[in-house]
């Protein structure tokens, strides 16, 4: 356990522990001093346009079946023309850029925008010309066979 961490949090408990803790705790202006004067970890995904983005884009799962590997990214606001896709060997590299300007100043930024490029390890290798893709409201879903469905016994010499 980080020692400066837990010095930091009897130090907070200790002024919430005297003087009237619920209007405290209530008072949103007190909050905001709170927020603003630990330094903790958010616990909402907000953005603003002055704040790094801490998530990994685009968001993927990946699952395996009997048969099949596929992956799903949640790309919403780019179109399919905006979206490139490569592979090598188990590293998928998808790719997209988007110049949309959305006039006004951001008060909340949370969705992507912009050029982004992200490589996925993928669980088992395989060869572009074996890969399907499919761009679907905001979601490209990318699958493939499997090609290493069972384990093959390897002879000692």
């Amino acid at each position: 356990m980080d020692m400066d961490k837990f010095l930091q949090w009897m130090e907070l408990a200790k002024k919430y522990q005297s003087g009237n803790f619920w209007s405290e705790i209530f008072d949103q202006s007190s909050f905001d001093d709170f927020l603003k004067n630990n330094d903790f970890a958010r616990a909402d995904s907000t953005h603003t346009a002055d704040m790094p983005q801490k998530s990994i884009f685009p968001p993927t799962d990946i699952y395996v079946t009997d048969g099949d590997v596929i992956l799903i990214s949640d790309i919403a606001g780019y179109l399919k023309e905006e979206i490139q896709l490569s592979v090598s060997g188990t590293k998928l590299l998808i790719k997209g850029f988007n110049n949309r300007v959305i006039p006004g100043e951001p008060v909340q930024q949370e969705r992507f925008q912009g050029s982004f490029e992200r490589v996925i390890q993928l669980p088992e290798p395989t060869y572009p010309n074996q890969i399907k893709a499919k761009f679907n409201n905001g979601l490209l879903i990318v699958s493939y066979k499997r090609q290493f469905l069972n384990e093959e016994h390897v002879p000692i010499d």
